[in-house]
């Protein structure tokens, strides 16, 4: 049977039975939004920048059963939004204006992928962030990104972000 021939059932999502959270992570959860959609993710505080990490599910998977490659795309790019609000110290939402992936190897039901942002470079309206997703067996994608900085009075983007990640990371 073709993986397109299966019949899509409509059950609570099942976690693996491996779900253990690495130590020092606690629930990343944003108030509102697209992020409650597609966790649980978990974040912590390792070498000076925010990592975001989640167990992957049987609901985060393609037909083949490996993570899919939308919902990686997804943890990165709120990583690297992260780290960019992380490192300029702006209080505001900082919105994706470009980003690049590439997949280096498949992440399997169950495994633990983490972010690593290991580049960061804040300007005045643009922030710069490049990093991996990280498994373990090493990086599973790597990611670069832009996002824009709004001003102080930008009333767009105005929300105390610096104060949830350090809140949620704390």
């Amino acid at each position: 049977m073709f993986a397109f021939e299966r019949q899509i059932k409509m059950t609570e999502p099942t976690a693996p039975e491996n779900n253990d959270i690495p130590e020092g992570f606690a629930l990343f959860s944003p108030p509102e939004g697209f992020a409650n959609l597609v966790g649980p993710l978990y974040i912590a505080l390792k070498d000076d920048m925010p990592t975001l990490g989640f167990r992957v599910e049987e609901r985060h998977c393609n037909p083949a059963m490996i993570c899919h490659g939308g919902m990686m795309m997804t943890v990165m790019d709120m990583a690297v939004g992260v780290g960019v609000v992380h490192s300029s110290g702006t209080k505001q939402f900082v919105p994706s204006v470009n980003l690049s992936f590439d997949f280096l190897k498949p992440a399997p039901l169950g495994a633990w992928l983490e972010s690593k942002i290991d580049f960061t470079e804040p300007r005045r309206s643009m922030g710069f962030a490049a990093g991996y997703l990280v498994g373990p067996e090493g990086p599973v994608m790597r990611a670069n990104g832009i996002c824009k900085i709004p001003s102080k009075d930008s009333k767009t983007f105005k929300t105390n972000m610096k104060a949830r990640i350090v809140d949620m990371a704390d």
